[in-house]
């Protein structure tokens, strides 16, 4: 029974060791959890006489060998301070929020804690405290970027915000660097960019195309990350829908602005194409590119003549890139062969969105390159059952 009680006597000073840290420099953007061989020599080289914490320049170390006893600690202390305030007091309040922060940073998946702090800022929902929230957010996902719950709440915090705020797009602009610095250090972060992408509603036109021109080179250094591309789909898809309502016009009309961005981005995805070859997220950006040039092809409201021409011209465009692919010269590597197969693929997939657009492709393959059985043949052999059964359908 003394045991017990001692040891949660030491749990307790812990707890209040780290939150005093906490507590003390409220701009802690860091935090470490370090072995204790690697916290010994980080205490060597400072002036640190905590033999468990480590703070310096905002940068927060804790050493791994007491995170059970702190866990602890942090989990009882927030149960109590919750369980024995259904309807929180000033001070009581004051406390889970204290509680809560330490016990995230250990555990950030511990949705009760995120859960108490929302039912506490629900009734104290001011300004400060909320921006406060972005911060404790922004710290838990420096160590742990793809966490579902920090990414949750921010985004709760941030519909907070919204409801006070006019102008976001300072908020908008600092969401948007603090993904681009996550998916820096974090490579294929696909919940730090729909966190991206759920901004977007927020955002004015001007911030659409900005964030459209700041992506290329981004996207430029990482083409093999899907998650830049989805988010360059969203933007675009904003900007057809903004022009629509602003127009008073449908959003598929050929000579709008959208649509000459429309075709810049289908010629900037080519160059990507013909640089990076094999590359499986840029024929995916081009499939959905190219899908609403198709939808533009068969709109009715366009002129006879000029559906035409653009139909023609497009499709003359996409087979001679798939052209391009087939007859490259091979590579130790195999990627020229991978190229192949996703423009053949791709070309595949032209053909059956329409009937129209399908005897087109078929009709300029037998000139340039032959039938399209025999392209896929060529490509992909021992999956010639495969190809003979999607062409069929």
């Amino acid at each position: 029974m003394e045991s017990e009680v001692a040891a949660a006597q030491g749990e307790g000073d812990l707890l209040h060791q780290f939150e005093r840290i906490l507590h003390d420099d409220p701009l802690i953007d860091e935090v470490g959890f370090l072995h204790p061989t690697q916290f010994d020599s980080l205490l060597a080289d400072s002036a640190n006489t905590s033999q468990h914490f480590w703070c310096s320049d905002h940068k927060l170390a804790v050493s791994t060998d007491i995170l059970p006893d702190l866990y602890r600690g942090a989990r009882r202390a927030h149960s109590d301070a919750t369980l024995n305030a259904p309807s929180p007091s000033p001070s009581d309040a004051a406390l889970i929020m204290t509680h809560s922060k330490a016990l995230l940073i250990l555990c950030p998946d511990l949705l009760t804690a995120w859960n108490s702090r929302k039912k506490v800022l629900s009734v104290n929902c001011d300004l400060k405290h909320l921006k406060d929230e972005l911060q404790l957010c922004a710290l838990i996902l420096s160590y742990s970027p793809k966490n579902e719950s920090a990414w949750c709440h921010r985004r709760w915090v941030i519909t907070k915000l919204a409801q006070q705020i006019q102008d976001m797009s300072e908020l908008i602009d600092n969401e948007s660097l603090l993904v681009k610095q996550i998916a820096e250090k974090s490579k294929m972060n696909y919940r730090a960019w729909r966190h991206r992408c759920w901004l977007i509603p927020f955002m004015k036109e001007k911030q659409v195309l900005d964030e459209l021109n700041k992506s290329i080179k981004w996207t430029v250094l990482h083409v093999a990350d899907n998650c830049c591309f989805h988010y360059r789909r969203f933007l675009l898809l904003a900007l057809l829908d903004s022009h629509g309502v602003e127009n008073g016009k449908d959003s598929l009309n050929w000579q709008s602005d959208a649509h000459l961005m429309w075709k810049e981005e289908l010629r900037w995805n080519e160059m990507l194409i013909r640089r990076y070859q094999g590359r499986e997220s840029l024929w995916i950006h081009r499939r959905f590119l190219s899908q609403w040039w198709l939808q533009l092809i068969n709109s009715e409201e366009t002129c006879p003549s000029k559906e035409e021409s653009l139909a023609d011209l497009f499709l003359a465009q996409e087979i001679h890139l798939l052209s391009n692919c087939l007859s490259a010269p091979g590579d130790e590597f195999g990627e020229t062969r991978v190229q192949a197969g996703l423009a053949v693929l791709y070309t595949l997939w032209i053909s059956k969105q329409d009937a129209v657009v399908k005897g087109k492709v078929e009709e300029r393959l037998q000139q340039s390159v032959g039938s399209l059985k025999e392209v896929l043949a060529r490509v992909s052999q021992d999956k010639s059952r495969l190809w003979t059964q999607l062409l069929r359908c």
